[in-house]
């Protein structure tokens, strides 16, 4: 009975932690709005930072889905920063002049450089070699779903070479689809274990 409870116990904590959704980055992405100039892109930390060098805009694909409530804890370090430091939403890789510069700047959120494009509330990083966390209520700004997320190191200086080291948590669980194991599935897992337990006792 006890190991029962326990089964029981560890499912309910699996359910409430699995609503946390952190981002992957090791799968491929897209040059976004051609603005791919030159540097590095890459996956860090077993997929779970994005670190980006030189001068460069790219896209991973998704559906996000953004709710009133969707908050995104968002990790940053840069050694060296550039004219534009953020992320965004698009439902495409093409960077429009009207809908996405004039009209889309709710959906793009600056975190450092010394340029100024979209939400400013988080322009706030200035200490390079400092890792500092960002808690961005991107529901209070826009909600939809979107297929892409966006990211930005922008450096169109000729031999500097910005660089940027992103990782990102949301706390709604809808936020993009992930690959793990249903709840189902897992509870059967667990009670067969159980059971093997108990037999290999007799």
């Amino acid at each position: 009975m006890t190991k029962l409870i326990a089964v029981f116990i560890s499912l309910f904590a699996f359910s409430v932690n699995a609503a946390v959704i952190s981002l992957d980055f090791s799968s491929s992405f897209s040059d976004y709005g051609n603005q791919f100039e030159n540097g590095q892109v890459e996956a860090s930390n077993g997929g779970a930072s994005l670190t980006m060098n030189g001068n460069n805009w790219v896209a991973f694909e998704g559906p996000f889905v953004i709710e009133q409530d969707t908050v995104l804890e968002v990790t940053f370090f840069s050694s060296l920063l550039g004219e534009l430091h953020g992320f965004g939403f698009d439902d495409d890789v093409i960077f429009d002049s009207q809908d996405d510069y004039r009209n889309g700047t709710n959906r793009y959120f600056q975190l450092a450089g010394s340029q100024t494009f979209g939400v400013q509330d988080f322009n706030t990083y200035q200490t390079v070699n400092t890792i500092e966390t960002f808690f961005v209520n991107v529901g209070s700004f826009v909600t939809g779903t979107f297929n892409y997320i966006v990211f930005i190191n922008d450096q169109d200086v000729e031999g500097v070479n910005a660089n940027s080291v992103y990782s990102i948590t949301a706390s709604n669980g809808n936020f993009t689809s992930v690959s793990e194991p249903g709840i189902l599935s897992i509870l059967l897992s667990s009670l067969m274990i159980l059971f093997a337990s108990r037999r290999l006792k007799r």
